[in-house]
Formats: structure tokens, sequence, C-alpha cells
């Protein structure tokens, strides 16, 4: 995968916008830009090419956007774009839909109709728009193409169900794309996720969800499985049987959605909280929190056990963690860099 960071800051001011003009006009999907702020136009892009598709921030002052029929004719690469408003209100219309909506929300909209949108700043604060867009070749649209136009130029929610999925999801692999590795397969695995949370967004719309691929469905069940893992860790109930219960599947269904991905349920949550851990006792602003603290706020009830855990992991006890941190002066400590990786799907 790539990754590219713009910024209009070396830019004058005054030829901020027209450079903005020229990067917009010259991408695949060309469109017109029209601002009030064409004096000054501070912008701020994030780009991961995933190969099959794209994730892309953007910050910038109020702005419209058009693309229209000659843009279309002059090229068109048979694109769903999957806009999530992150700060402002916007405004979109395509398919005859003409909507607002706030920060929050998705709207999706294909290249190869004409349509128009706008972001404006939610306040006089002088906080600019932020949203992030994904980019996906039609052929992997993940839902029946002939229903295209119930989705589009319709604002979705990304606050709950597999819109917040969707929503982490995209902000996630754009603020630290690294972390799910620098390969081929790393961005194949990225791209059928993103597939799957939209298809699944739309699904939930459509309420067809039965059409869509059951390897898809498996892979974002997962997803929320770990999704849920992760906001309970501090439980120290949580365990593969109340995994099951909360989302009405069988513990035994629950073990197969991790063993089809290498993993078992209770080594992937130790592994989380052992990290969780491993970060608190490389923090010297937490060097006065005792370290039975520190296990126990992450659901390690016994001490002894986090302890055979930690030094299994890490190759080096809490304490010594601790203290190497404390010598050095409050610097991050690299531990053993042989223990296990935590693995999410993707």
């Amino acid at each position: 995968m790539i990754r590219a960071c713009l910024t209009s800051e070396a830019v004058p001011p005054e030829e901020r916008f027209d450079w903005w003009f020229g990067l917009k006009s010259a991408s695949p999907i060309a469109t017109t830009l029209h601002s009030d702020f064409t004096d000054d136009f501070p912008v701020a892009v994030d780009h991961v090419d995933l190969g099959a598709a794209t994730l892309t921030t953007m910050s910038y002052p109020s702005a419209e956007v058009r693309r229209t029929a000659r843009h279309i004719r002059r090229g068109d690469p048979g694109s769903l774009q999957v806009s999530l408003t992150l700060q402002g209100l916007s405004g979109f219309e395509q398919a005859g839909r003409n909507v607002r909506f706030g920060a929050g929300n998705f709207i999706l909209y294909e290249s190869s109709s004409p349509f128009e949108g706008w972001m404006r700043r939610g306040d006089e604060s002088g906080a600019p728009t932020r949203s992030i867009v994904a980019t996906l070749p039609m052929h992997l649209l993940p839902f029946p193409a002939d229903r295209l136009s119930e989705v589009v130029s319709r604002p979705l929610s990304g606050r709950e169900g597999f819109g917040s999925l969707l929503a982490h999801f995209m902000c996630q692999v754009v603020d630290d794309a690294g972390q799910f590795g620098d390969t081929t397969a790393a961005a194949d695995r990225l791209t059928h996720t993103l597939v799957d949370l939209v298809g699944h967004l739309a699904a939930q719309h459509l309420d067809n969800e039965r059409e869509l691929p059951p390897e898809s469905r498996t892979r974002t069940l997962l997803l929320q499985v770990q999704s849920h893992i992760r906001r309970q860790l501090r439980d120290p109930g949580l365990n593969p049987d109340s995994i099951a219960a909360a989302h009405h599947i069988s513990t035994r269904y629950l073990h197969r959605l991790f063993q089809d991905q290498g993993l078992t349920v209770s080594s992937w949550i130790r592994q989380l909280r052992l990290e969780r851990c491993r970060r608190a006792l490389a923090n010297p602003t937490l060097a006065a929190v005792p370290v039975g603290a520190i296990a126990a706020r992450w659901g390690f009830a016994q001490p002894a056990v986090f302890t055979r855990a930690f030094r299994a992991a890490y190759g080096v006890t809490p304490s010594e963690v601790r203290a190497r941190t404390l010598l050095s002066n409050g610097s991050a400590l690299a531990v053993n860099n042989s223990a296990p990786m935590v693995k999410d799907v993707g």
C-alpha cells in the first residue's frame, strides 16, 4: 500500500485554491470547485492507496463541488465513493435526491452520474470541514447493482450498527495504515474488509443482508465481535460465553470464527490486555500506579497469573518494564519483539 500526505502549507495563501482546483480537476473523478475562500484556502490531505481501493481524508474551508456529464464523457473510472463527514455540514444531490446532513453521516455516490455536493463550516469558529472518502471500483460493488439507486445520495448513519464499524475502520486505516502490514496481501485484506463493511452498511438500509456472500457476513461478524471485545476489555468477566451471548451465536461458532483466522478467543483477549498493560507500564505519567492496579484495570484479577503471562509474552517481568522506563527518563521501552502480534481480520 502507498500512503501520501499533501498540504498547502508551502503554497502562498492566494494560490492555494487554484492549487487544489488543479489537483481535483486532474483526478480520475474530475470535478469543478467553487469556494468563497479563494483568498486563502488551506488544505490537508492524507491518502492511502490499497491498490483496488483508496481511502482519503480531506480538510479545507467551505466549498462546493460538481461533476457534470462533460466530466464523465472525458473520463470515468466507474467508481463508488463512500464519504463520511467528520466535521462541518454537508449537502449532496444525485439520482434526483437533494439531501443535507451533519457530521457522523455517510453518503454513497457513483462517478458515472452527475452530482453536486457542498461542505460548510459548522460554526463561526473557523474550524475547517473534514471528511474521509473511500473509493472502490464498481465491479466490487458489495450489493446488487440494480439497487444502487436506492442507496446513493441518502444519509446513512456512521454512529451505529455497521456504519459505526465502517467509520472506525476507515479512520483507523488512514491514521495508522502501517499497523496492518506493508504488503500487497495486507492491502488486499483491507480492501476486502472495506468492501464487506460498505456492503453491510448498504444492506442495513436495503434490508437485504441475506443477499451478501456468506464469507462477507462471516468476516463482518468477526469484526463486530472484535470491536465488542475491545470495548469490554476491562471487564474481568469477559469470556467466550459472554461474547457469544452478546452476539446471539453459540460459543462453538464463536470459536470457529477465530479458528478460521488462526486465532483463539482467549489468547486474543489475553494478548490485547497484555499490550494495554505494557503500554501503561512504559508510560512515565503512570509511574505512581501500582503494577497490580494496572493489571486489575485490564482484567487480570490474579497478580501471579498476570506476571507469568507477561513474562511469557515479552521476556521480562512487569516490574522490569517499570524499572527500565524510570531509568530511561520516561522514554518508551522497546520490549522483546518476539511477542506475538495482535491480529485482526482484514
